[in-house]
């Protein structure tokens, strides 16, 4: 279940390419380590910055969450000094087979732009404002992030569901006219975040 699982979601990468992140097998025969890769957001001090990730997936993906490691150094306030990232997506409790390498680096991405105070790894960098460990001509170390919606999406059964605007689902999602029952249907089959609420 696991190889075809991240086959399909390596197709999907391809087929609808992410415009500042991208993630694929490392090398021909791995199809569980992957490569990725993420631009710093705009407005931010990582602007303009790609930073390199490792991705490893475990024999039980998707029930459980893959391993999300930043090669690149990076000083933030929800990424350790290892690399390893604290995003609340990829714990056990919160984790949804529904969510994808897709969906993650998304979330990835938000959070060098908005850091959550609640969940940092280095107490230090939590209030401060947040320095490339490698000096940039595009760094901006005093701007103040801007927020940007990526998603939507709604409340069904106690779960958020949200799709990414980008994507081309998120327009037939917009267009369904059968009702609000067949809307809520499509989008839990292609949510890209799944939270509790």
């Amino acid at each position: 279940m696991a190889l075809t699982r991240i086959a399909k979601e390596h197709a999907d990468l391809q087929r609808n390419p992410l415009e500042n992140c991208s993630a694929g097998p490392a090398e021909a025969g791995s199809p569980r380590q992957w490569v990725g890769h993420i631009t710093g957001p705009s407005d931010t001090p990582y602007e303009q910055r790609d930073f390199s990730l490792a991705i490893v997936f475990l024999e039980d993906y998707p029930m459980k969450p893959f391993q999300l490691t930043f090669t690149t150094p990076i000083s933030h306030p929800n990424i350790s000094e290892e690399g390893e990232v604290r995003l609340a997506e990829l714990e056990e409790k919160h984790w949804s087979p529904v969510l994808t390498v897709r969906s993650i680096l998304i979330c990835v991405q938000a959070l060098l732009a908005n850091p959550d105070p609640s969940n940092g790894v280095r107490e230090h960098l939590t209030n401060q404002p947040q320095q490339p460990d490698v000096s940039s001509s595009a760094a901006k170390g005093s701007a103040q992030p801007t927020h940007r919606p990526t998603h939507n999406g709604k409340r069904i059964e106690g779960k958020k569901y949200g799709i990414n605007i980008s994507r081309p689902e998120f327009e037939e999602y917009k267009n369904l006219t059968r009702g609000v029952e067949e809307k809520n249907r499509f989008l839990v089959e292609n949510a890209d975040i799944v939270r509790d609420e």
